[in-house]
């Protein structure tokens, strides 16, 4: 696909850092004194770089700089003198004589060498007041926790006494909370910016810019938990690599080196043995780390908290924030020392699991017993859903095992590369599936292993084509084993190459040598992928075979929920818009999948929860599920593209054009990158749409072009499973590309056939054509005013069709592209009434991308020469007539709710319109407005 989407990655936020610099300099504009608070290395230096550089002025004399280190709050005057000490001799010259002197003597130049005593501290203070308020300053602190008093005191009688914009003042703080050091010497409450960490796209950023993959941005954010230094030395680190590693990066040892200064700069040695002890556990916790021996751990923890090393968690459990913190602070032992450690956890903890986890890792010798032991915590901890930790144990147990018992070692191997990849733990997959290939396994083990090996690569299947090759040659006369390679190889043929009819005679292999061999689960996963593959096609077999997948009566969480026939019977009611029964079915699945399921299950059915409550006008509800998704795939190092997809799905309805565009680019790049090209086509698509709603149309029908060539390379997608088609034509026709937009409309009909007539992907091609009626008009063959009827007659056909179907967005943005066509044909106020029943759909759902669009199409339409009949209640419909009256006669909000039956939103946003159409602001106005109106 040629739309290139990857400048679009930082649309609407620059650079990682850029918006904190911008927040600073709106912060200066309005009060001009602001503080900056963050962790260690969360950038608060590189913040205030970017604030004196973008200030106009800011390069000459007016900037003045103090910046602190550990050790300067215990001399004396030292900030001062650094201060004074940069300032000319021309500037120092405008001082009185005996304040002259008073400095000379603080700066020890001269012949009087005396201290200052505390009969200088008011001379001093009102010297610097003369000094600083001779012209405009700003004032620079970079390092208000290490400000000595005698300075910080003298600092802030200037700041209380020169009033902004005479100074101005940026002061940061090394902090996680309220920056009490910079509020005391800014006075007042002045207010805070706070340096957050990188969120996932910001992190995928930075990796663009060090030329690495995007992929790599969840591996990333858990390495460094957004922690900016620590990501800017991992991607400095990973770009001097000769070659790119594979699927996950490591974990660079500079991040390391660099964690283990920030704990011996914030924390005191007692307290980085607490965290040694917190870092090899699974669970730490303030009542564990008592029990391990730390009286002071609550202290410490605190400590550490503070410092941003750990975060809280339930009851008075905490995590690191990153992966590097972690090993640093359990790399502050040796191997013998953190052995000593986890014998000390084993004796503290008080779940069996973990117990054993801490004797297998304090075991440095073979034992049959411990590894029996290990092998059946790892049970445990696989059927409560801790598939990583599953993962680990089973691999200890296998390494602990004597070499004499090979196949309880191959069975505790195979079992952790299973778990791995549940967990998205690709090299601990790998470690695992490497040593049963070395061991020389039964031909059973091996393909399991190696089909693990496979999952673990999650979207970035491009590849594996030759591990499925060599599966092949271990499974021969397995039909079982074969069996679950050709489903692989089906997923590989459909997301790695865009085969979808390639993918469907896998998948039917699949199902008949699942059946040959008599295993039910495989055949049950094999014909939910036939009958995904054949909705994709657009085949009528579709229904039957995922009938026959569901007889069977295989447990969704058997082979997985996402690839379960209950989850496509769940997608499929998502495809036909019977919304409220896919909501019905996802809900039991997601009860199912927080009890029994991994975290690729998870991601996957708040993904599809996302989608529908974005049709069904749940916009918060949605943004909150796509959220869930995006973190959750983060901290598993799930495949970012799907993710993101959602994330600018719902955005783009509920959230903000500019976070969609961003989510979409980074998603695009990420699926690119892992040769996922259903992925790079969905983030596509919302690029293009995004551009659709805010004007870019050029932009826009490129995009949508990229998109409708490939497409035509291939056999054409069933619609309804990717619904691109009705915005590339709207694109195409405000674009001009007419015979594009009709050729596209023609072939996405055909494609969606009679049946799809009357679902969402009917109306949305009926709004379609709408927009290419009006954009077209003398070209249909009917005169100009018969195709405006035309159009407008699809366009209301389109927002019935969306309001039979309970999509309140959708009927909402027809209304919208309906007062379009009405203003086009200067028909006012039939666009007013349009969009102001667009607005109260996109108010009531909290649309709130749309409902600017709405405000401003109405504020155009106000500021436009009237044409009405009339003026006050004439304007007014019958509806925001009995409001006004009721608000004249003193009605509150909620008694107008009330007495309407409206919701409290959907009056406000009436009330808002009736301000505008009579040209007041209040209810005052309002009144005395209605009063003297007809």
């Amino acid at each position: 696909m040629g739309a290139d989407v990857d400048a679009e990655a930082g649309a609407g936020s620059g650079p990682p850092g850029a918006g904190d610099v911008e927040r600073v300099l709106r912060e200066l504009g309005r009060g001009g004194r602001v503080a900056v608070a963050g962790a260690w290395g969360a950038g608060r230096t590189t913040v205030l770089d970017g604030v004196l550089r973008a200030l106009p002025g800011s390069a000459d004399r007016s900037a003045l700089r103090i910046t602190t280190a550990r050790g300067d709050q215990d001399q004396s005057f030292g900030a001062l003198a650094q201060l004074l000490s940069s300032r000319p001799a021309s500037e120092l010259a405008s001082l009185a004589p005996q304040q002259a002197r008073l400095v000379d003597r603080l700066l020890h130049r001269g012949p009087d060498e005396r201290p200052l005593t505390d009969g200088d501290r008011l001379p001093l203070r009102l010297a610097l007041t003369d000094l600083l308020g001779s012209r405009d300053h700003l004032l620079a602190v970079d390092g208000a926790q290490w400000l000595d008093p005698d300075s910080a005191a003298a600092l802030g009688y200037v700041l209380r006494t020169l009033p902004a914009p005479r100074l101005r003042a940026v002061v940061t703080e090394r902090t996680q909370g309220r920056a009490q050091a910079a509020t005391d010497l800014l006075g007042g409450h002045p207010p805070q910016v706070d340096l957050a960490p990188l969120d996932a796209e910001e992190s995928a950023a930075l990796l663009t810019a060090h030329g690495l993959p995007t992929r790599w941005a969840a591996a990333l954010q858990r390495h460094c938990g957004g922690h900016r230094l620590l990501t800017a030395l991992t991607c400095h680190a990973l770009a001097r690599l000769p070659s790119a590693p594979g699927h996950c990066p490591p974990l660079a040892p500079q991040a390391v080196a660099a964690a283990a200064a920030w704990l011996r700069e914030t924390l005191d040695p007692r307290a980085r043995r607490t965290l040694m002890l917190a870092a090899l556990t699974v669970r730490p916790s303030a009542s564990l780390l008592l029990r391990a021996g730390c009286p002071d751990a609550e202290e410490h923890l605190a400590q550490a908290v503070e410092a941003g090393v750990l975060r809280t968690g339930p009851g008075d459990g905490v995590h690191f924030t990153a992966t590097a913190l972690a090993r640093a602070a359990a790399r502050a032992q040796d191997r013998r020392g953190r052995s000593r450690a986890h014998r000390t956890l084993a004796l503290a903890v008080d779940d069996p699991v973990h117990e054993a986890r801490h004797r297998a890792l304090a075991q440095d010798r073979p034992d049959q017993g411990l590894a029996e032991d290990t092998e059946l915590a790892a049970t445990v901890a696989r059927d409560a859903g801790e598939r990583a930790l599953a993962a680990e144990l089973f691999l200890l147990a296998a390494e602990i095992t004597p070499v004499d018992r090979p196949a309880p070692r191959t069975r505790r191997l195979t079992a952790s590369a299973r778990e791995a990849a549940a967990a998205g733990a690709t090299d601990l997959a790998r470690q695992a599936a490497d040593a049963v290939i070395a061991a020389r396994a039964e031909p059973v083990h091996q393909v399991t292993a190696l089909l693990a090996l496979v999952d673990a690569h999650g979207q970035a299947l491009t590849g594996v084509e030759p591990l499925l090759a060599r599966c092949r040659e271990l499974a021969a006369g397995h039909p079982e084993l074969l069996a679950a390679v050709e489903i692989r190889a089906a997923i590989v043929a459909n997301i790695a190459h865009g085969a979808p009819e390639r993918a469907l005679r896998a998948a039917a292999r699949a199902a008949e040598l699942a059946r040959r061999g008599g295993h039910r689960p495989l055949e049950a996963a094999a014909l939910t992928m036939r009958a995904r593959m054949e909705r994709v096609l657009g085949t009528a077999d579709a229904p039957d075979t995922l009938a026959r997948a569901l007889a069977l009566g295989v447990p969704a969480q058997q082979s997985g929920i996402r690839n379960s026939a209950q989850y496509l019977a769940a997608r499929h009611a998502v495809f036909d818009d019977r919304l409220h029964e896919a909501r019905s079915r996802l809900t039991a699945l997601l009860a199912l999948a927080e009890h029994e399921g991994d975290a690729e299950d998870l991601v996957d059915v708040w993904r599809s929860l996302a989608e529908v409550d974005t049709r069904l006008g749940a916009c918060g509800p949605a943004l909150a599920w796509a959220d869930r998704a995006v973190r959750l795939s983060t901290t598993a190092a799930l495949s970012m593209g799907p993710a993101w997809y959602t994330a600018a799905l719902t955005q783009s309805a509920a959230g903000s054009f500019a976070a969609a565009l961003r989510s979409a680019a980074c998603g695009a790049r990420a699926s690119r990158e892992e040769g996922d090209g259903l992925y790079v086509a969905r983030n596509l698509w919302i690029t293009g749409a995004v551009h659709l709603h805010t004007g870019e149309i050029t932009r826009a029908a490129a995009t949508f072009l990229a998109l409708a060539e490939a497409e035509e390379s291939g056999p054409p997608a069933e619609p309804s499973t990717f619904r691109w088609q009705p915005d590339a034509i709207e694109a195409f026709t405000r674009a001009g590309r007419l015979p594009r937009a009709r050729q596209l409309l023609d072939r996405t009909r055909a494609a969606l056939g009679a049946p799809g007539a009357d679902c969402g992907t009917g109306a949305a091609l009926t709004r379609a054509h709408g927009v290419l009626l009006a954009g077209a008009p003398g070209r249909t063959g009917a005169a100009p005013a018969a195709a405006g009827d035309e159009a407008t007659d699809c366009l209301r056909r389109a927002a019935a069709g969306f309001e039979r179907l309970d999509q309140p967005l959708e009927r909402a943005r027809t209304l919208v592209a309906l007062g379009r066509v009405e203003r086009a044909r200067r028909r006012q106020a039939a666009a007013r009434s349009a969009w102001e029943a667009a607005l109260d759909v996109f108010e009531e759902t909290g649309a709130r991308p749309w409902q600017e669009i709405t405000r401003e199409l109405l504020d155009r339409a106000a500021a436009a020469p009237h044409t009405g009949s009339g003026s006050g209640r004439a304007d007014l419909t019958e509806s925001e007539a009995r409001l006004a009256d009721l608000v004249r006669r003193g009605a509150s909000n909620q008694d107008a709710a009330r007495y309407l039956f409206l919701s409290v939103k959907t009056v406000e946003g009436m009330l808002s319109r009736i301000y505008r159409k009579l040209g007041v602001r209040s209810r005052t106005q309002l009144a005395a407005a209605l009063a003297d109106r007809p």
